[in-house]
């Protein structure tokens, strides 16, 4: 269960990598007519283009106005030949006339615009805006708090589990928790079944080796931040491909939650023998073990 959110989250975390990468389509036509104005030679921007007397200075009312003249010349009525400059004047003009599409134009007429690319699928930047390391940063940190989160609510619900059988099995007890009562657990109909002891109060299963686990949630730690994909998950990708080469740390392990660090099945609980061993029961109950009184 936890191995499936694990994963969830990470693909989340990739999908909303992708899209705060991804351009918008009015960027995709601020890069398109940057790079075809080029030809007309490396300096020039859409004010240039525009001829605009006063360059950046220019408020949208003198650029509507210096378009209309420009229009004058270059408007394909006239002149065929002028037919795509005449375009490109006019997409200029209604960029640079929208407030918010002027300052991304801006945006990227100061800090340079991506590169294009056939083979990799449009535009691309070979180096990674400052605004877009902020953004992968906050989406990191939002998924690794979420996935804390619900460590907390798995952990929250194994313990409600554990602390409701003992509810079930302490109220078959007839001696009030003053002595010693036998009960017998089955999974089904076909199960032979464990037995089960109430003893002054405690609840322990009798394993086919003679021990006694005490069922308890009290060793039943909450998860730690270290636990969540914000900080588990650069030590996964580096025991991947540094550390492999290394040998070094593989990074913080997950002793806090018992039903997430040790594997089980569903038919037979699995179990480390001797004093002091863990079980494992197929409901996900967790129990410690001791000798049986003689």
């Amino acid at each position: 269960m936890l191995h499936l959110q694990w994963k969830a989250l990470v693909l989340i975390l990739v999908s909303l990598v992708s899209l705060s990468i991804a351009f918008t389509p009015e960027e995709v036509q601020i890069f398109q007519l940057h790079q075809e104005i080029q030809k007309y030679g490396k300096n020039v921007d859409f004010y240039k283009l525009l001829k605009l007397p006063k360059l950046k200075e220019s408020t949208s009312q003198e650029i509507r106005k210096n378009f209309r003249q420009l229009s004058k010349k270059y408007h394909p009525d006239k002149n065929q030949k002028y037919r795509k400059l005449y375009e490109r004047l006019n997409l200029a003009t209604k960029i640079l006339s929208n407030d918010s599409q002027r300052k991304t134009y801006d945006y990227y007429l100061k800090n340079g615009f991506p590169k294009y690319d056939f083979n990799k699928g449009g535009f691309f930047f070979s180096r990674v805006r400052p605004s877009t390391w902020f953004t992968l940063a906050f989406i990191y940190i939002a998924c690794g708090l979420i996935h804390y989160v619900l460590l907390r609510l798995q952990n929250d619900g194994n313990k409600a589990r554990i602390e409701r059988f003992l509810r079930e099995v302490k109220a078959q007890d007839d001696t009030n928790g003053l002595g010693e009562k036998q009960l017998l657990l089955r999974q089904s109909e076909n199960d032979e079944g464990k037995k089960i002891i109430v003893r002054l109060g405690d609840v322990f299963v009798l394993q086919p080796d003679g021990t006694e686990a005490l069922v308890s949630t009290k060793e039943i730690k909450n998860p730690g931040i270290s636990e969540s994909i914000l900080v588990s998950l650069p030590f996964w990708l580096w025991s991947k491909s540094v550390g492999k080469l290394t040998g070094g740390f593989t990074g913080p392990k997950d002793s806090s939650n018992p039903s997430t660090s040790r594997a089980f099945s569903n038919k037979r609980a699995t179990r480390n023998k001797g004093p002091g061993a863990t079980m494992d029961l197929p409901n996900g109950k967790v129990l410690h073990s001791r000798k049986k009184a003689q």
